[in-house]
C-alpha cells in the first residue's frame, strides 16, 4: 500500500505537466498553428468605360469640380478667387525631365503597390487602367465614383475569338480585298478532320468543343492590340455587332485563364462646403491572392508645382516643416515619414532612423493660394511623402501613401537563407478619407489656423478648456529603477529607489514655494518594478519608495499644494514580466503576421542591428493592454489620485497581426481613445507624451512634444504649425530641458513654439545609474540642477506671462536662426538661435536668447 502511495506521489508532477501541456496544445497551439480557413479573397472584376466624353461636374456655392471621363483627371475651381487646382499637371506627357514611366505617373490619380515573387511593384492607374479604358465612372446625387481595374489587362475588342467558317466568310466577303486579306491573316482555320491528328487536339477541343463537328476560324494568340483594334473596325464596317459577338462567344467553352495581377480600387469624390473629400473604401478593393496589395497612393500629383511656380510644400515633421519648390537638394533623399511612428506589430531587424508624424496633415502653398489636406480616415495606415523637381520629373509634389495589407518575412528553415512573406488574411474594414481645404493665401500660419478651426469643430471639448495664463512647468520625478545589486557576493535583480514619495513631496513643495507657477508633477517608475514597469495585471506602489502609505501622503500633499500630480503607467509593453507577474508570452504577446511573438530587442548604435544577446521586452495584445490600463485607472481612483499619465497612449500606436485575432492599428487607436474617455469619466485628469492628434482632445497636459522632429536635409525650415493650431486649447511642453543634448536650444525652441518647460529629476546621486540601461537620466540630478532650473523656470514664466491661454496669431522667420511668434494681445516673442546678435527693426535680440516684446494687437 505504501509503495502504491509513493508511486502515486512520484507520478503527480508528471500528470500535472502532461495536463498543462495538453491544455497548451488544445487552447493555444491548435488555434495558432492548426489548419487555417480557406482563402476567401474575392477576385477582381475587369470592367471597361463605355460612356461618352462629356465632362462630369459637381458644384456648390464655393467649389466647382469637373472630371474628364476619358482620363479620370479633374479640375477643382475655387469660385471666390477663380483659382484652379489640377489633379495632374497640364503638360505631363511632354515633360522633358521625365522618362516614359514617370510621364505615366504624372498623369495618374492613383498608384497601387503589390508584392510578387519578383519583388514589390508599382502600377500607376494611367498606364495600367486609363490607357486601356478598364475603369467605370458613376455619378450619384452627391458624388462621382471611379472604379479602376488596374493591371496588365488585355483589352476586349468586338471581334470573335472563334467563328464558324460560314459566318466568317459571310463577313469577309463584304470587305474590300485588302481588309479581307488582313482579317484572314489573324485567324487560323481548323477543320474537324485536321484537328483529329493534331498534338494539341485535347486542348483545342476543351476550348472549342464544336470543332469535332464543324470548321472554325480561331483568332491567333499573338495578334497585337493595335491589329485587333483594326480588325474589329473592319468587322464593324460590314455589320458585325455586339449580338454577333455574344453569339460567337458560345463557341468558346472556357476562356484562357488570366492569372496576371489585377486590382479593383474605387475612388470617390464629394464636395463638402469649401472642402473636397476623396475616399477609398477598403471593402471595395479586390485583388488576386497571388499578388497581395500592400499600398495605395492617393492623388500623387494633385496640385503639383512646376519649375516656374513659387511656393513650398508643408510636411508634418516635428511641429511642422517646409520644403521649398525647386530647392535643388537633389543629393538628399525625398521626404517620407510614417504617421504615428513605427508600428511595432511589424518586425524591423535594424533601425537607422525613426520617422514619426504626430498629426495627419500635409499641404502646399503655390502662387498665392494654398491647400491643406487632412488625412481624416484610416490615417494610422498612412505616411506622407514629398519630393522636389528635377529628380525624376519637372514637378514638386506631395501626397499620402497608405498601407493596405501588412506583411512580415518568415525564415523557412535554419538550413536555408530563403525568406518568404506572410500577409494579413484580409483587408481591414476601413476607409481612406482625405479632406482638402483651400485657402486664399500662401501663409503656413493661415494653414495652421485652419487646422486649429478644424480640430475645434471636430472636437468641441478643445473649445471648452480654460487654461492658466502662465506657461506650464512640468516636473517628472523618476521613482525606482531595476538594477543588479551585489548581495552576499551574488548579483541579485533588485529595485533601487531614486526618488521616494517623500522626496517627490519635498521637491514639489520647494519648487512651488520658490515661485514656480502652473506647476505639474508626474511620478514615473512608482509601481511594479520601477521605470521599466512590469505588466499591470495587479498594481502596487513600490515599497522602496514608501509603499501605499507614502503614495497616499504624496497625493494628499499635492492636493494641498494645488499641484496636479499624474502617476505614470505603461500598457503596451511587458518589461521583465513572466508567469509570476501574470504574463505568458505564448498567450499574451502580440504577434507578427508570421505568428511569431513580438519580442523587441535593443538596437546597436554601431551597426543598427538587433542585439539578440540582450533581454527583450514584448508588445502585448491590445486586449491585454486594455485590461492592464483599466487596472491602473481603478487603482488610482481607489487611491484618490487626481491624475494619470500614459507613457505610450498618445505617443505610440501598434497593431497585433495574430492571424487568428488581428487587431488593426485603427482599432487600437479607437481603444486608446476609449481608455482616455474612461479616465475622464472617472474624474481623473490625463497627461500624455508627444500628443498624437486623436488623443489631444482628451488630454489635460501634453509633455515631451517633439518640436523639430528629424532633421531631414531636404527640409528648408521648421515652423510651429501644430502649436499654432492648438495653442490656448491644451497645455504642452517640449522635451525635458535637463535631459536634452543641448538644453539651451530646447529652451529657445519652447519659447518660439509657445511651449511650457519640463524637467526630469531624481533625488539620489546619478552614480546609482552605473551598470544600468538608464544612462539617459544622467542629467536628472535634482541637487545639481535645482538652482539653475528654478532660475530658468521663474525667468521663463515671468517673461512669457499671460501668453499660455492665448492663441498664436503669427509666426515669421526673419533670418536663418531668427524668428518671431505673435499672440492675440500683440505680444511678440523673438528667438535668436545664432551665436551673434540679431536685429529686426528697432528690436535687438542677444545671441542664443529670446526676447518678449509687449504690444497692442
Amino acid at each position: 500500500m505504501r509503495k502504491d502511495k509513493s508511486l502515486l506521489r512520484r507520478l503527480i508532477p508528471w500528470i500535472i505537466f502532461l495536463c498543462a501541456a495538453a491544455a497548451l496544445v488544445i487552447f493555444v497551439g491548435i488555434p495558432l498553428y492548426g489548419p487555417q480557413p480557406p482563402d476567401t479573397v474575392e477576385p477582381p472584376v475587369i470592367s471597361y468605360y463605355e460612356g461618352d466624353k462629356k465632362p462630369l461636374t459637381m458644384e456648390n456655392d464655393q467649389l466647382r469640380f469637373v472630371l474628364d471621363p476619358t482620363t479620370t483627371q479633374f479640375t477643382l475651381t475655387e469660385k471666390a478667387s477663380g483659382r484652379e487646382w489640377l489633379s495632374n499637371p497640364k503638360d505631363a506627357a511632354q515633360d522633358k525631365q521625365a522618362i516614359s514611366a514617370n510621364k505615366a505617373l504624372l498623369q495618374s490619380t492613383l498608384v497601387v503597390t503589390y508584392s510578387s515573387a519578383n519583388g514589390v511593384i508599382d502600377f500607376n492607374n494611367y498606364q495600367f487602367s486609363v490607357e486601356n479604358g478598364s475603369y467605370l465612372v458613376d455619378q450619384t446625387e452627391d458624388s462621382i465614383d471611379v472604379t479602376y481595374s488596374v493591371g496588365r489587362i488585355e483589352k476586349i475588342f468586338i471581334l470573335p475569338t472563334a467563328i464558324t467558317q460560314e459566318r466568317f466568310t459571310a463577313f469577309t466577303d463584304k470587305m474590300s480585298k485588302s481588309n479581307s486579306r488582313k482579317t484572314k491573316n489573324v485567324y487560323t482555320l481548323y477543320r474537324p478532320d485536321k484537328v483529329a491528328a493534331m498534338d494539341n487536339r485535347d486542348e483545342l477541343l476543351a476550348r472549342f468543343p464544336s470543332l469535332e463537328t464543324q470548321a472554325l476560324y480561331v483568332l491567333r494568340s499573338d495578334v497585337s492590340e493595335n491589329n485587333k483594334k483594326s480588325i474589329a473596325g473592319y468587322l464593324e464596317e460590314v455589320g458585325y455587332t455586339m449580338e454577333d459577338y455574344e453569339q460567337d462567344l458560345q463557341l468558346v467553352a472556357r476562356a484562357a485563364e488570366n492569372t496576371s495581377p489585377v486590382f479593383n480600387v474605387t475612388v470617390s469624390y464629394r464636395l463638402d462646403g469649401g472642402d473636397l473629400l476623396v475616399s477609398i473604401p477598403y471593402d471595395r478593393i479586390r485583388y488576386r491572392s497571388a499578388y497581395p496589395i500592400t499600398f495605395i497612393t492617393v492623388l500623387p500629383m494633385f496640385g503639383a508645382a512646376g519649375l516656374e511656380d513659387q511656393g513650398y510644400m508643408f510636411v508634418p515633421e516635428g511641429g511642422g516643416a517646409l520644403i521649398r519648390f525647386n530647392n535643388g537638394k537633389l543629393n538628399q533623399n525625398a521626404y517620407y515619414a510614417n504617421m504615428y511612428g513605427w508600428d511595432y506589430g511589424s518586425e524591423r531587424r535594424e533601425v537607422v532612423n525613426e520617422t514619426k508624424n504626430a498629426f495627419p496633415i500635409f499641404g502646399m502653398a503655390k502662387n498665392g493660394g494654398s491647400f491643406l489636406c487632412v488625412m481624416e480616415g484610416a490615417s494610422s495606415y498612412g505616411g506622407v511623402q514629398a519630393d522636389i523637381s528635377m529628380r525624376s520629373n519637372s514637378y514638386n509634389w506631395i501626397c499620402a501613401k497608405y498601407n493596405v495589407l501588412h506583411s512580415d518575412q518568415y525564415n523557412v528553415s535554419a538550413k536555408t537563407s530563403k525568406l518568404v512573406y506572410m500577409f494579413e488574411k484580409e483587408i481591414p474594414h476601413d476607409t481612406i478619407v482625405q479632406r482638402y481645404r483651400f485657402l486664399d493665401g500662401d501663409s503656413y500660419v493661415d494653414m495652421a489656423k485652419a487646422y486649429g478651426e478644424y480640430l475645434r469643430e471636430r472636437y468641441p471639448q478643445l473649445k471648452e478648456k480654460t487654461l492658466s495664463a502662465d506657461m506650464p512647468a512640468v516636473i517628472e520625478l523618476a521613482g525606482a529603477i531595476d538594477k543588479k545589486v551585489i548581495k552576499l557576493g551574488m548579483p541579485i535583480d533588485s529595485v533601487v529607489p531614486m526618488t521616494r514619495f517623500a522626496d517627490a513631496e519635498r521637491i514639489l513643495t520647494e519648487l512651488q514655494q520658490a515661485g514656480v507657477k502652473n506647476l505639474n508633477g508626474r511620478m514615473s517608475g512608482w509601481a511594479n518594478g520601477g521605470l521599466n514597469q512590469t505588466v499591470l495585471n495587479s498594481v502596487r506602489a513600490e515599497n522602496v519608495l514608501g509603499g501605499a502609505g507614502g503614495m497616499k501622503q504624496l497625493i494628499s500633499s499635492a492636493r494641498q499644494l494645488n499641484v496636479p500630480l499624474y502617476f505614470d503607467g505603461i500598457s503596451a509593453f511587458a518589461y521583465k514580466s513572466g508567469l509570476l507577474k501574470g504574463f505568458i508570452p505564448f498567450r499574451d504577446a502580440a504577434r507578427f503576421t508570421t505568428r511569431e511573438q513580438i519580442a523587441i530587442y535593443p538596437y546597436s548604435m554601431i551597426d543598427y542591428q538587433q542585439q539578440k544577446g540582450m533581454d527583450p521586452f514584448y508588445l502585448v495584445q491590445p486586449s491585454f493592454a486594455q485590461r492592464g490600463v483599466n487596472n491602473l485607472l481603478t487603482f488610482l481612483k481607489d487611491q484618490n489620485a487626481a491624475g494619470v499619465s500614459f507613457r505610450d497612449i498618445g505617443s505610440m500606436l501598434s497593431a497585433d497581426y495574430n492571424p487568428k485575432n488581428t487587431t488593426t492599428r485603427e482599432r487600437v487607436k479607437q481603444m486608446n481613445v476609449e481608455t482616455l474617455q474612461t479616465a475622464h469619466a472617472n474624474g481623473q485628469t490625463v497627461a500624455i507624451k508627444e500628443g498624437y492628434d486623436y488623443a489631444l482632445p482628451y488630454a489635460d497636459l501634453v509633455t515631451d512634444m517633439d518640436l523639430n522632429g528629424t532633421e531631414y536635409s531636404i527640409i528648408d525650415a521648421d515652423v510651429p504649425f501644430y502649436q499654432i493650431a492648438i495653442h490656448g486649447s491644451v497645455d504642452y511642453t517640449g522635451k525635458s530641458i535637463n535631459l536634452s543634448g543641448d538644453w539651451q536650444t530646447e529652451l529657445l525652441r519652447c519659447a518660439e513654439y509657445g511651449a511650457g518647460l519640463e524637467f526630469t529629476f531624481m533625488q539620489e546621486d546619478t552614480k546609482e545609474l552605473q551598470d544600468t540601461l538608464y544612462s539617459g537620466y544622467y542629467g536628472a540630478s535634482y541637487a545639481s540642477w535645482k538652482e539653475h532650473a528654478l532660475q530658468i523656470l521663474t525667468d521663463y514664466q515671468r517673461e512669457m506671462s499671460g501668453l499660455n491661454s492665448q492663441r498664436i496669431t503669427d509666426h515669421r522667420i526673419l533670418a536663418p536662426g531668427f524668428s518671431v511668434t505673435g499672440y492675440e494681445d500683440g505680444t511678440r516673442v523673438y528667438v535668436n538661435y545664432n551665436t551673434s546678435e540679431c536685429v529686426s527693426g528697432q528690436t535687438a535680440v542677444p545671441a542664443r536668447s529670446y526676447l518678449v516684446v509687449r504690444g497692442n494687437p
